[in-house]
């Protein structure tokens, strides 16, 4: 609404004696330069209702004065936020039971949207005087975020005078946010994992110093196989060990592995105690022998928030930290750090129902013996200053800095990031004082947006990177910049200008470059000579009889010239648009790179119209369809007669099939462009019924399994076996059979035989029919794809959760050697099973 007309509304409204005026509108808190506040005001731009009232009333006090001066007795606006954080206004129950209802982990995007709408209330009552303020009266500033324990303060923080922070800027290559630092060296440090522009990352960003070479050549990256995350920590040991822990998929899937890098090498080390996320974790006893890893609280499966502490060393392993002085209330995304050896501060986070949390706390670990770990907690009630959810603490060359994150008010650009000073560390009666400080920044560019970001400090700078934000639904932003942190006073003489650029990103596409130590002998003569192709069987059948001996022994071959009917001449492009429908809503994957990536997840699930989709894979996009049953999707299989009825009529397995028509399971559609699909197994016989296109098929045989990383309970690897430049080729030194599938060609995959597929055109489009091909042993209940493991694995998959449980409880290194001892006599009983005749 046009100002003019929206003032003279409320005006008008004024003239009845028992008016109540409410209104939920836009604010901008922090101006229009805040990067939430710049994609609201574009939006609505975009959408030819541009926000006119939020030129002329963009805070809470200007709305406020606007209807005290129109004649209204009393008004109150507050954001969302501020109401969310009212517990008169949202009770904790009620906070607690949405939690439940749907785990949720976007509070940073939450906070931002929920600062910038207000809701209003003005009215006017004829028992009510008019308020002072409408006669002129001066309307009451908002405070800064400065406070005591649950008071604002009036003052501001004082902008030091002595320290002056240059932020230089230099281009990312690659939007990510949630990831975790590493500290390679002074001059390289490493963003891992994260959230990118399609999903959840494995791969990790270098950033390098300018201007200087490499001195960290030791240091690899963490592993590609580790499983894509965020919310996770990795936490410096020393200057040669770091340790990634915990981390999570969804907000209701925690994780529990934890993995050591010691002298540039990557491991896997014992499992955290629960799994966790959004934990705060930092380094005690730094630089010394005993050096270990403190956590605490955070998230574990299902959301629920928890409020352990937990040591690791590398001599002892986890244990859990009691503490001698009180407990915590459960809280998540709190800010730890050390300040000595043994101590540290702990402050921020949130609690379960959703509320931030104002205390400060210091934390002392005892000296007892090494059985004999305590926790000392002193609440420090003359901490000044406000909460903070989602910021990072980092020691810099002028001290202790707090780095953005969320507050109980959108945080003003000049106390994004603090300096917290503790010259009164160390008073005679004891007490400890952090008095903030806020900094003077200098940079060019747009404000950076500091919620989901990773920070890195070495001995003269510190490195902010990574970072954004869903904007509702007005877009993401994400920080293009990644900012060097110099500090013109404070450091030493001459100290050098730290300028640090994106110099080393892991390609999406190309995960065969980083597979693990086994992989890295491929350039070998001997692993040359190990990297035979040996070509698939082809064959023509002339009865089901030929058909099931073939099958019987267990290998894959093609079938051609069988008929599969008018689908081999009548299918075109334009044909199955026109008979599927070009407006029939459709689920593809939207692929990162060439080689689409099950573990890693780097694609998408998107839903478009089926003419839009085979439009854009026609033009080269990487793009993947695999058809799910059009009723329920989630429950039952794929049906091609029944999911695709107008084009049943032009597709039929051939006589010689007549064993998989019997037994059929489900029968997908797939359709592809030039996108190569993850290496998997599935535990269903099947054919592959290629229609349009050609493309190449590797296949490896059921007990190769072992090599290719293959998760616990799980079908498919992470690891890419097909070159990301050349089409069919395969990268993988183990002996496979290859598969050149021609339109018409069938291919039979025996069971649990792994295979992985590279398109030779940009389209490809083939019918999969999935088939019983055994007596017995299918695990009971649901298999929409045709791939849950046989009840037997099953099975023995419990059976081995319920012996490693047994063994707690023994000394680790006596578990640790009957567990081995048991794993050895399973391999000699699976040697024993192969030697059976059939």
């Amino acid at each position: 609404m046009d100002v003019d007309a929206a003032d003279a509304l409320i005006t008008w409204a004024v003239q009845y004696d028992n008016i109540r005026f409410c209104m939920l509108e836009q604010l901008l808190p922090q101006g229009q330069k805040h990067p939430f506040a710049q994609k609201m005001m574009q939006h609505f731009v975009k959408l030819g209702t541009p926000l006119r009232c939020v030129q002329k009333y963009p805070l809470l006090q200007d709305q406020e004065e606007r209807f005290l001066r129109a004649g209204y007795h009393s008004v109150q606006a507050r954001t969302l936020w501020q109401l969310w954080q009212d517990q008169s206004a949202v009770a904790p129950d009620l906070r607690l039971h949405l939690n439940k209802a749907e785990p949720f982990d976007e509070w940073e995007e939450f906070a931002l949207f929920s600062s910038h709408y207000f809701i209003l209330v003005a009215m006017k009552s004829p028992t009510s005087p008019p308020s002072p303020n409408n006669q002129g009266g001066s309307i009451p500033k908002y405070s800064k975020l400065v406070c005591q324990p649950q008071v604002w303060k009036s003052r501001s923080i004082p902008v030091t005078d002595r320290v002056v922070l240059n932020v230089l800027s230099s281009q990312a290559k690659h939007h990510r946010k949630f990831g975790a630092a590493i500290p390679f060296s002074d001059q390289t440090i490493g963003i891992h994992g994260g959230i990118g522009d399609k999903g959840r990352l494995n791969t990790t960003a270098r950033y390098q110093n300018l201007g200087l070479e490499a001195q960290d050549a030791k240091f690899s990256n963490p592993p590609i196989d580790i499983e894509a995350r965020v919310c996770h920590t990795i936490t410096a040991l020393d200057d040669r060990r770091f340790m990634l822990a915990g981390g999570r998929t969804s907000p209701d899937k925690a994780l529990q592995e934890c993995w050591l890098c010691c002298s540039g090498q990557w491991k896997p080390v014992e499992n955290l105690p629960i799994p966790l996320y959004r934990h705060g974790a930092t380094a005690v006893a730094y630089g010394t022998v005993d050096a270990g890893i403190l956590v605490f609280g955070g998230k574990t499966t299902g959301g629920i928030v928890v409020s352990q502490w937990f040591i690791w060393r590398e001599a002892s392993g986890w244990e859990e930290v009691c503490s001698s002085s009180g407990e915590l209330l459960p809280r998540f995304a709190a800010t730890i750090t050390s300040t000595s050896t043994r101590r540290g501060i702990l402050l921020g986070g949130m609690t379960e129902d959703g509320i931030l949390c104002d205390e400060v706390w210091e934390w002392t670990i005892g000296q007892g013996q090494e059985t004999d770990i305590t926790l000392q907690l002193k609440a420090l009630d003359s901490f000044r200053i406000a909460p903070r959810f989602g910021a990072f603490l980092a020691w810099s060359p002028v001290g202790l800095l707090i780095i953005g994150g969320i507050s109980t008010l959108l945080i003003p650009l000049e106390e994004e990031i603090l300096r917290l000073s503790n010259e009164a560390y160390g008073k005679v009666d004891g007490s400890t004082v952090f008095e903030p400080t806020a900094i003077s920044i200098d940079f060019d560019g747009h404000r950076p947006l500091l919620i989901g970001h990773a920070i890195c400090a070495s001995r003269d700078a510190v490195l902010i990177t990574g970072g954004g934000a869903v904007c509702f639904s007005f877009g993401s932003y994400w920080n293009m910049t990644a900012w060097t942190l110099h500090f013109s006073a404070g450091c030493e003489p001459n100290s050098p200008v730290r300028h640090f650029a994106e110099v080393v990103v892991p390609p999406y596409n190309d995960p065969a470059r980083e597979l693990h130590a086994e992989d890295a002998e491929r350039a070998s003569p001997a692993a040359q000579s190990n990297n035979v192709a040996e070509a698939v069987q082809r064959v023509r059948i002339g009865s089901e009889a030929d058909f099931n001996r073939l099958m019987h022994e267990g290998r894959p071959f093609v079938m051609e010239g069988l008929d599969l009917g008018e689908c081999m001449t009548d299918w075109t492009v334009p044909e199955l648009v026109r008979k599927i429908s070009p407006d029939r809503l459709v689920t593809v994957h939207e692929a990162q790179g060439c080689h689409m990536n099950f573990q890693l997840k780097n694609f998408q699930y998107v839903k478009k119209p089926f003419g839009k989709f085979m439009q854009e894979v026609c033009d080269g996009s990487l793009q993947y369809l695999r058809s799910l049953n059009a009723e329920k999707a989630a429950d039952e299989p794929a049906r091609f007669a029944d999911d695709f009825p107008g084009l049943s009529d032009q597709f039929h397995l051939p006589p010689q099939l007549a064993t998989v028509a019997r037994n059929q399971h489900s029968s997908p559609l797939r359709i592809s462009g030039p996108v190569n699909m993850w290496l998997h197994y599935d535990v269903m016989a099947n054919v592959l019924c290629t229609i349009l296109g050609e493309k190449v098929l590797v296949l490896y045989p059921p007990l190769d399994a072992v090599h290719f990383k293959i998760p616990p309970g799980s079908s498919s690897s992470p690891m890419a076996v097909f070159h990301p430049e050349q089409r069919g080729s395969v990268v993988y030194p183990r002996h496979h059979i290859r598969a050149v599938l021609k339109e018409g060609d069938i291919l039979y995959i025996p069971p649990l035989w792994l295979h992985s597929a590279s398109p030779l055109d940009n389209l490809s489009v083939s019918i999969n029919v999935f088939f019983r091909n055994l007596i017995s042993g299918y695990a009971a209940g649901r298999d929409v794809y045709g791939n849950r493991d046989l009840q037997a694995y099953e099975n023995g998959r419990r059976h081995v959760e319920k012996i490693v449980k047994s063994m707690e409880g023994l000394p680790r290194e006596i578990a640790s050697t009957y567990l081995a001892r048991l794993g050895e006599e399973l391999i000699e009983k699976g040697r024993n099973f192969r030697q059976k005749p059939d």
